[in-house]
């Protein structure tokens, strides 16, 4: 049996979920008590492990009231598409001019959008805003600092959610002998604008040589991944949060960005232990729709991802209003123009893309569009529409501008089936007929290319640029590239990059690749060769069949790959080249016999023996930068360090 403490009363039909270790238990495994707010798990199913999470969500509802931070949350009635004055159903007292918040499906009202009425608590939106829509999600914020008369609230955490929010308890251990309390979560407080911090990258270099191996990564994806991505009220940055306990230094964690066609445009490495905000402005996204998600993946292959969320994205300085239908941005010959807080698109544009059929009769000036059994008619200058013959008022009419006629592209969406969401921060419009469904599978992961002819900055070239720099002859130069799994971000830069590299060393150069991962002395398998090239592209497309992945020791058999990549080079060669990439230590003979062929000094003997250039790619401390600093300083190398090695990272 576990007792909830909560500062809202639930109602006897609430529906309730329970989870875990985010693992959601069946309702028929479980009885509800809502008069003593305590939860029975059936005798038929085992009692939650000790130490094990265990968290409730329910929706929230209309009048129930939380606090955020140092701030108070209270849930106004539901929109119903004509309503524009809201009671604050709240029994505290609101200082008058004190800063308040208000959200309509997830979106931060401007100020300038609303009036608040102090002494009768009420709500009042302007007609700069449509009214919210029918079952449209509304809650308002105000601070406690500012509050006269405040009541004991216990601390609760409300996600508004584009779909259904819930009130989301997580970090609830059960224990022996202690009744496990059901807490309300923490979430941002939306006022605060997050600072955008450095994604950090799990670094390895610290672990023993001899560690035990890793936990497989079990968490579930979809619904129940134990992680949020928000975006800001400003529509400027994103917040990742995850809610694990016990994440292993094995572990990589990713924020992934596809395009409208589900394309992988960017992959943003970060640290999980942390709260991560990150601007959107640094992933340098055109104009159009994306999918956002969390990824985190171990280095045995397994992974979990979350419910990828739409992002709209509005480049346009003008405030111009885009439109996105099933996550397309539309592209109008007369642009969307709002009108007494609607918004007028071109008719035919609006009704072919929501798949209708359209007719028009210019004689009476009416659109008629069919989709199904669904038969819609609209006459330019009235506000009177019909859906299958029944009236329905318009907030605004049909007009002709510019030659076209426009129709309010909530009304007819919503009339077809549609969900429609309005995002101000974006300024734009977004539509779906149906939930998204995007791919989170590695096999649809691949990066997609990006402008290779893009010029670099003078003022701050890439490491491979640099070393380019270096070579003043025609050279064989040998790729040696760690590809477990943590190293993803660093083989997206090395793919986007190697092409522009090739075009600037020394004609007559030519380049191999050796991959590693970690043997540990039981085969060779791990370490992959693929053989010299000249040509730029069949370099591209050695690199694009690495598939980082494996490897659940730490350290890792770096001094193998070396060696390997020694023997390769051609017997003729004039001048020749490692550059040496990868995030983790390497195993050393002296140090770890039963692991190693080689030691450092052994290795360093080799490359000087051979009159190898050694560059390497590591971190800027700890072991792994100790181990290749001796390895550069002896072999006219240069050390750079590998969190300049990444794509989509600020610096």
């Amino acid at each position: 049996m576990f007792k909830f403490n909560l500062q809202n009363t639930l109602k006897p039909d609430m529906p309730i979920r329970l989870y875990t270790n985010y693992t959601e238990i069946p309702s028929s495994d479980f009885t509800v008590d809502y008069t003593n707010s305590t939860i029975t798990i059936a005798d038929s199913r085992p009692a939650p492990s000790l130490g094990s999470e265990n968290h409730m969500e329910f929706p929230i509802a209309p009048a129930m009231e939380w606090s955020v931070g140092e701030k108070l949350c209270v849930a106004l009635s539901e929109g119903d598409g004509k309503s524009r004055i809201f009671e604050i159903p709240t029994q505290n007292l609101i200082k008058k001019g004190s800063k308040v918040d208000l959200f309509i499906d997830d979106i931060a009202i401007p100020t300038s959008y609303f009036t608040v009425d102090y002494i009768n608590k009420t709500v009042t939106l302007n007609n700069k805003l449509e009214a919210p829509h029918d079952g449209a999600k509304i809650y308002f914020y105000y601070s406690k600092l500012d509050n006269s008369s405040m009541q004991s609230v216990d601390e609760t955490t409300v996600t508004p959610s584009t779909e259904e929010p819930k009130v989301t308890q997580p970090e609830v251990e059960t224990k022996t002998k202690e009744t496990p309390i059901v807490r309300e979560p923490e979430v941002p407080q939306p006022t605060v604008e997050p600072q955008e911090t450095q994604p950090v990258m799990e670094s390895k270099e610290e672990q023993a040589a001899d560690e035990s191996p890793e936990i497989p990564l079990s968490i579930p994806s979809g619904e129940q991944f134990p992680g949020t991505f928000t975006i800001n009220p400003s529509g400027t940055s994103f917040v990742v949060r995850l809610k694990m306990k016990n994440i292993q230094p094995t572990y990589t964690s990713y924020v992934m960005v596809k395009n409208s066609d589900a394309q992988l445009v960017k992959r943003i490495q970060f640290n999980p232990e942390t709260t991560f905000n990150y601007s959107l402005s640094s992933l340098d996204l055109s104009t159009g729709g994306y999918y956002f998600y969390i990824k985190m993946m171990d280095q045995s292959g397994n992974s979990a991802a979350s419910v990828p969320q739409f992002v709209p994205i509005n480049n346009n300085k003008a405030g111009q209003v885009v439109v996105f239908i099933d996550g397309r941005l539309q592209q109008y010959v007369q642009p969307a123009t709002s009108i007494s807080g609607s918004m007028l698109v071109p008719f035919r544009a609006v009704f072919e893309a929501l798949g209708a059929k359209v007719k028009w009769d210019g004689a009476t000036k009416t659109v008629t569009a069919t989709k199904g059994n669904t038969t819609i008619k609209l006459t330019v200058g009235s506000r009177d529409a019909y859906i299958n013959g029944k009236l329905v008022r318009l907030n605004a009419a049909p007009r002709l501008i510019n030659g076209k006629v426009m129709v309010p592209i909530r009304f007819v969406s919503e009339a077809l089936g549609a969900k429609v969401k309005r995002n101000i921060a974006a300024h734009s419009v977004v539509i779906f007929l149906a939930p998204p469904q995007v791919l989170t599978t590695s096999e649809s992961e691949q990066l997609m290319e990006e402008n290779e002819d893009k010029p670099e900055p003078q003022s701050n070239p890439t490491i491979l640029k640099k070393i380019s720099t270096t070579l003043t002859k025609s050279t064989d130069i040998v790729f040696v590239i760690d590809v477990t799994s943590s190293m993803t971000g660093t083989l997206d830069y090395v793919r986007q990059k190697v092409k522009g590299f090739v075009d600037s060393v020394p004609a007559g150069s030519q380049f191999a690749i050796v991959a590693f991962r970690d043997i540990n002395l039981k085969a060779d398998k791990d370490l992959e060769f693929f053989e010299f090239t000249a040509d730029k592209n069949k370099l591209k497309g050695n690199l694009n069949m690495l598939r980082p992945s494996a490897g659940g020791d730490l350290k890792e058999s770096g001094l193998e790959a070396i060696q390997l990549a020694i023997s390769k080079f051609p017997k003729n060669s004039n001048s020749k080249t490692i550059i040496f990439i990868s995030d983790a230590p390497v195993h050393d003979k002296n140090t770890a016999p039963d692991k190693a062929r080689f030691s450092v000094d052994e290795m360093n003997e080799q490359l000087q023996k051979n009159a190898v250039i050694f560059n390497a790619i590591v971190p800027a401390n700890g072991t792994a930068n100790k181990q290749m600093k001796k390895l550069v300083d002896s072999n006219k190398g240069t050390l750079y360090d590998i969190k300049d090695a990444k794509l989509n990272l600020a610096k």
